[in-house]
């Protein structure tokens, strides 16, 4: 049943598949892209979660985490939407000559997170690079192998971190280049 408390959030994942229906993949994606850099221009820079005493950034709980685990339970798995946008970003990372900059995506949302997060450290004059995910469907993890060979850590160290998180992320300081 749908609640009002959940109503919203369930409205924008519904919103999600219909925007793909109508416009395609690659547009909702930059759709979906731009309300996260909107939504970092409103919050103002910074970094969300915890920090280690390095650069490295991890989120202990997952952004839309709640969510993702109702709206999957609705209908049963993900829309082929989902899988469509995913896909998509997946063929944009593996043409890109800048791969580190993509997000290691273990849900649709991870767009729309990735940005946001991004958004916010650019404002902080900083560059962030998400270096893996989990998803909350289960212990599904996904890498950016471009970025965790980037940041200097192994793939072992951050699956590491993503015993204990959802998303790990490095803050790299352009005066360090």
């Amino acid at each position: 049943m749908i609640r009002f408390e959940n109503m919203l959030p369930r409205a924008f994942l519904v919103g999600i598949t219909k925007i793909v229906d109508m416009a395609g993949p690659l547009k909702t994606i930059s759709w979906m892209q731009s309300i996260g850099e909107e939504l970092a221009q409103i919050e103002g820079p910074g970094f969300e979660g915890a920090r280690t005493d390095t650069d490295i950034v991890y989120l202990p709980i997952a952004p839309f985490g709640n969510e993702i685990v109702e709206f999957s339970r609705v209908y049963d798995e993900n829309p082929p939407q989902f899988n469509e946008i995913i896909s998509t970003m997946s063929k944009l990372k593996s043409e890109s000559d800048a791969p580190w900059e993509f997000p290691a995506m273990s849900h649709v949302l991870d767009v729309l997170q990735h940005s946001y997060n991004q958004q916010r450290a650019e404002l902080a004059g900083t560059r962030y690079y998400n270096l893996g995910s989990k998803s909350t469907l289960g212990d599904t993890r996904q890498y950016n192998e471009e970025a965790i060979e980037r940041s200097g850590l192994t793939k072992e160290d951050v699956s590491e971190i993503l015993d204990k998180a959802f998303f790990v992320y490095v803050i790299e300081h352009p005066e360090k280049e």
